[in-house]
């Protein structure tokens, strides 16, 4: 009895409740969903931003499985009139970081963690169900920069980066994204696919494939995960 007790309050002092009410008082959702945001957490919010959540879908901020490396960073932060759609249950894990800028749409389903992930919206980002995105993954939307002919400053190297460079990224649902990828915009990744550590990712992947390299290229196919 005693030990159940301590253990209620250690999960008690760990939510940060102000950031938690901070994020219900912004979020359009039924009342079967719920909130928790962890210590060590910084949510930041624009007042014209806004985050909607499914019937019994639930998001915990900073999740700390592990009992390691306490103290680790976890950030959320909607620009101006940005969304966040959690379709599930959705954990952000210590360390990650997720930005959605002006006008961006980050769409995450049911069953999926980001465990110390980057996630940087411009527009448009959606990952499915029952997805794993690993520590030190980067996804993109948008390549922040164009490049140009340097004999003419105002003419571009080609047609493709003329014009605006921001593309939404699709992750289909039971996606492994590995260690230290990265996601660049305009890609979409068919549902069962495995991301290796440290590929980067140009183009789309077929479902249940394996991408591994830099450009990522298909190395294996048919292939599941579980995990």
């Amino acid at each position: 009895m005693r030990l159940k007790i301590v253990k209620y309050f250690r999960v008690l002092s760990s939510i940060n409740w102000l950031q938690t009410l901070l994020l219900y008082l912004r979020v359009s959702k039924p009342k079967s969903s719920s909130i928790r945001v962890l210590n060590m957490s910084r949510v930041i919010l624009d007042p014209s931003s806004r985050v909607i959540m499914d019937e019994r879908a639930s998001l915990e901020i900073n999740r700390q499985d592990y009992g390691l490396d306490k103290g680790l960073y976890c950030r959320l932060q909607l620009a101006k009139n940005a969304t966040l759609h959690i379709c599930g249950n959705v954990s952000f894990h210590r360390n990650t970081v997720v930005n959605v800028h002006n006008g961006g749409c980050l769409t995450i389903g049911g069953n999926t963690y980001l465990n110390g992930s980057n996630i940087d919206c411009s527009r448009g980002v959606t990952i499915g169900c029952n997805c794993a995105i690993a520590e030190g993954v980067r996804i993109m939307d948008n390549s922040w920069h164009e490049i140009y002919d340097k004999l003419c400053q105002y003419k571009p190297v080609s047609v493709e980066v003329s014009r605006e460079q921001i593309l939404p990224v699709v992750i289909g649902n039971h996606v492994w994204i590995a260690t230290n990828a990265i996601i660049l915009p305009g890609v979409t990744i068919g549902e069962g696919a495995i991301v290796a550590c440290g590929a980067v990712v140009t183009k789309d992947v077929p479902p249940h494939c394996l991408v591994a390299g830099v450009p990522a290229r298909v190395v294996r196919e048919n292939v599941d995960w579980k995990g």
